[in-house]
C-alpha cells in the first residue's frame, strides 16, 4: 500500500473516530421516536444517525486495514490477531446498527436481530482492542499511539466508568450507553488516525511477538 493510500486509510479512521467520539452528543439531542415520521425532522434525525452511527465503524474498517499495512511485519502475532478480531467487530456493529436504522427508517421499529449483532460487535471489538492495544503499548515508542493503545485497552472500564458517572449525573440520558460503547475507541481512532497521517509513522518498533 503506498503512502497516499495509507494516508487516505488515516484519513478516513480519524473521521470515523471523530464522528463516533461525537455520536453520543447527537444521540442526546436527536431521538428518532420524538419525531413523527415522514417529517423533515424525522429525515434529519434519521440522518445524523446514519453519518454518526452506522458510517464511523465502517470508516474505522478503512483505517485498519491503513494501519496494518503500515505495521507490516511489526503487526506480530497480537497485534495481527487484535486487527482481526476488531474487524470482525466494527463489521457486526456497523450491520447490526444499519438493521435497526434500516427499519426505523421506514416506519419500523427496532430489530432484534440488530440489536444482538451490535452487542455482540461490540463485545469483540473490546477482545480486538485489547490485543490491538497491548501490542500497541508494547512495541511503539511515540506517545500518540501508546496513548491509543492504552484507550483501545482499556476500552471496557473505561466504557463501566462512563456509565457510572452517567448514571449518577443524568440517569435519565440514554446516550451515556453510546458513550460507553464508542467514546473510547472513537478517540483512540482520532490518536491512531492522527499518528498514520503523521511524518512519525515509520517510527522503529521494538521487536514485536
Amino acid at each position: 500500500m503506498s503512502t497516499t493510500t495509507v494516508s487516505r486509510a488515516a484519513t478516513a479512521g480519524l473521521t470515523g473516530g471523530v464522528l463516533w467520539a461525537l455520536f453520543p452528543a447527537v444521540a442526546s439531542v436527536a431521538d428518532m421516536n420524538d419525531a413523527e415520521f415522514g417529517s423533515l425532522a424525522f429525515v434529519a434525525v434519521a440522518a445524523s444517525y446514519w453519518i454518526f452511527g452506522v458510517l464511523p465503524p465502517i470508516l474505522l474498517l478503512v483505517g485498519l486495514r491503513g494501519l496494518r499495512r503500515a505495521l507490516g511485519a511489526d503487526a506480530g502475532r497480537v497485534g495481527g490477531a487484535g486487527i482481526v478480531v476488531s474487524a470482525v467487530g466494527l463489521g457486526a456493529m456497523a450491520l447490526g446498527m444499519g438493521i435497526e436504522l434500516a427499519s426505523m427508517s421506514a416506519g419500523g421499529g427496532q430489530v432484534s436481530l440488530g440489536y444482538v449483532l451490535f452487542v455482540v460487535g461490540w463485545l469483540v471489538l473490546v477482545v480486538g482492542g485489547v490485543l490491538l492495544g497491548i501490542h500497541l503499548v508494547r512495541h511503539r515508542t511515540d506517545g500518540l499511539c501508546r496513548a491509543a493503545g492504552l484507550l483501545l485497552a482499556l476500552a471496557l472500564p473505561l466504557g463501566i466508568v462512563i456509565t457510572l458517572l452517567g448514571s449518577a449525573v443524568a440517569p435519565s440520558v440514554d446516550a451515556w450507553a453510546w458513550a460507553a460503547n464508542v467514546v473510547p475507541t472513537g478517540i483512540a481512532w482520532v490518536l491512531l488516525g492522527t499518528w498514520l497521517r503523521s511524518d512519525r509513522r515509520p517510527a522503529a518498533f521494538a521487536p514485536a511477538s
